[in-house]
């Protein structure tokens, strides 16, 4: 059995809460014009996912409250997500949100169903909506700006806090810092790398199987 007072759980956002990517739904509505060119050298692993969100939002010139109420409107989250936020409480498990997304639509999406975004330990790219744009910056757990592997160097900055990570990811970001986590649960393209490699790990599709996981097999 897990020691849940040295355990942390540690949630990608974007297809891992939810299904599908929120910062491409947002850019498939909005743009900007140069969207469909930063989309093609991330695919071509030209820049990193990083920057993918700093060059396509800085040209974003759509207010905040049109792009909130977007959100909420058409995120939609994996089953069992609230419930399992709930669980977790109930248990007092530790858990972040870890994104290479941003701030403004992690916290949008989190209000959409019933989740006060304050309540969570979020670290994501941080927004500044101005003239231009959305500035977008990341800063690592030294508090140093990062354009690359941001969700990798705060798993490292926990490991040297907690005596086990669990990790919920879903793409090839999620390689990194999954492959330095003790309990991975993998969906999507992380799944298929795992199960390539024969690497042990938990699959997941919705929360409610999850819940059971945990219940059965970790003994949480």
């Amino acid at each position: 059995m897990l020691n849940t007072a040295s355990t942390l759980i540690q949630f990608d956002f974007d297809n891992t809460l939810t299904i599908g990517n929120v910062s491409e739904l947002i850019h498939d509505q909005f743009g900007p014009g140069n969207w469909d060119e930063v989309y093609d050298k991330y695919l071509n692993n030209l820049i990193t996912v990083e920057e993918s969100n700093i060059f396509s939002f800085e040209n974003l010139k759509i207010p905040r409250n049109d792009l909130d109420e977007f959100v909420r409107s058409n995120v939609e989250f994996r089953e069992g997500v609230l419930d399992f936020f709930i669980y977790l409480n109930k248990l007092k498990l530790d858990y972040v949100i870890v994104s290479s997304g941003v701030d403004f639509y992690i916290h949008s999406a989190l209000s959409s169903i019933g989740i006060d975004p304050n309540s969570i330990v979020i670290k994501s790219g941080k927004s500044d909506f101005n003239y231009d744009g959305i500035s977008v910056k990341y800063l690592n757990p030294k508090n140093k700006y990062i354009v690359d592997g941001f969700k990798h160097s705060y798993t490292e900055f926990y490991k040297n806090i907690y005596s086990t990570i669990i990790y919920f990811g879903d793409s090839n970001t999620d390689i990194n810092p999954a492959s330095i986590s003790d309990i991975v649960f993998a969906t999507d393209e992380l799944h298929r790398y795992m199960d390539n490699k024969k690497i042990d790990h938990y699959f997941f599709d919705d929360f409610n199987n999850v819940l059971n996981i945990f219940q059965c097999n970790l003994n949480l």
